[in-house]
């Protein structure tokens, strides 16, 4: 018995050799299909994303052109929403037509007396932008006793648009009165005195404008001129002895329709009467209605018009009102 030659390991053939990895081979990387592409148009752009984007460009004018189209509207038919919106000359006729209200809400409980209007420049509607203000003041005069009434009278009478309110204060004895005119243009009242009660229209800091005014209307066919204020307070100088005019003034201010006017007429002088002498003032004019005769103030009313006269040691100032609005 012969002993058979050791076996010896099969060796694969050569071709399933090289397909066969050696063992210290990790296991075989996955293969990466290539990525589907979709080939682009002409222009380098799928059609899909032109279209998006014609949509959005389509919208963004759209948009633009309503947004024009209610800043239009609104200019033209909405009230403004800040006072910057409003010139001067916007705002002067809303300031005249408060003017005219509070003069009518005092009525017969005094005499008011229209100062000129006041346009102070100067102020800032923003750090870069410049504005102006106008004002204009009235004063009421009434029994020296009778000024908190009257503001009540006053915010009672105004139209309820103005949501006039008057307050009284006890503790400091003052006695004020807010309102708004409308278009931001605001009334404030105070009384300064015994008697006397200064109403202050303001129009706030607010583009100016060339700060004319229109002519006032020429009167109505078939009317005629009267005494004037300036006639009035002249005959009352010349009636007390009252000579060396220092000072006058005339302000008149027609009525929104046109119809009557509110004017005044003011003197400073020197006056040799007395103070008793002025007392009896009420007896030189016909009809006439005292509402103050106690120095040194003295107030009378009668029809539309009405004096005022206030002594000031040797010196007198005389203002005459009309209001025939």
């Amino acid at each position: 018995m012969t002993d058979d030659p050791p076996a010896t390991p099969a060796v694969p053939p050569a071709h399933l050799a090289a397909a066969v990895p050696p063992p210290s081979a990790g296991p075989p990387a996955a293969t990466v299909p290539p990525a589907a592409t979709t080939p682009p148009n002409a222009a380098g752009q799928s059609p899909v994303r032109r279209w998006w984007r014609w949509w959005l460009a389509a919208a963004a004018v759209a948009w633009i052109v309503l947004l024009f189209g209610l800043a239009v509207q609104s200019q033209r038919d909405d009230s403004p929403t800040v006072r910057e919106q409003r010139d001067i000359g916007q705002a002067r006729p809303v300031a005249d037509r408060a003017a005219i209200d509070l003069t009518t809400a005092v009525g017969d409980a005094g005499v008011v007396v229209l100062a000129e209007e006041q346009i102070t420049e100067g102020c800032r509607i923003t750090p870069m932008r410049p504005g102006a203000e106008l004002t204009r003041v009235l004063t009421a005069y009434t029994a020296p006793d009778a000024g908190p009434a009257l503001l009540d009278r006053i915010a009672r009478r105004l139209p309820a648009s103005y949501a006039a309110i008057a307050r009284h204060d006890a503790t400091t004895g003052r006695s004020r009165l807010g309102a708004d005119a409308g278009d931001f243009v605001a009334v404030r009242g105070e009384l300064i005195r015994a008697g006397v009660v200064q109403l202050r229209i303001s129009t706030g800091c607010r583009p100016a404008s060339d700060g004319s005014r229109p002519a006032p209307a020429d009167p109505r066919p078939g009317t005629t001129a009267g005494a004037t204020p300036r006639s009035h307070a002249e005959l009352l100088a010349g009636a007390f002895g009252v000579a060396d005019v220092q000072a006058a003034s005339s302000v008149e201010l027609p009525c929104p329709d046109g119809d009557g006017q509110l004017s005044s007429y003011a003197l400073t002088a020197v006056s040799t009467a007395e103070s008793d002498e002025w007392a009896s003032l009420g007896f030189t004019m016909p009809r006439a209605t005292v509402v103050s005769d106690q120095p040194p103030l003295f107030v009378h009313r009668y029809d539309t018009k009405g004096t005022v006269v206030r002594l000031d040691g040797d010196d007198v100032w005389i203002a005459a009102t009309d209001f025939t609005c």
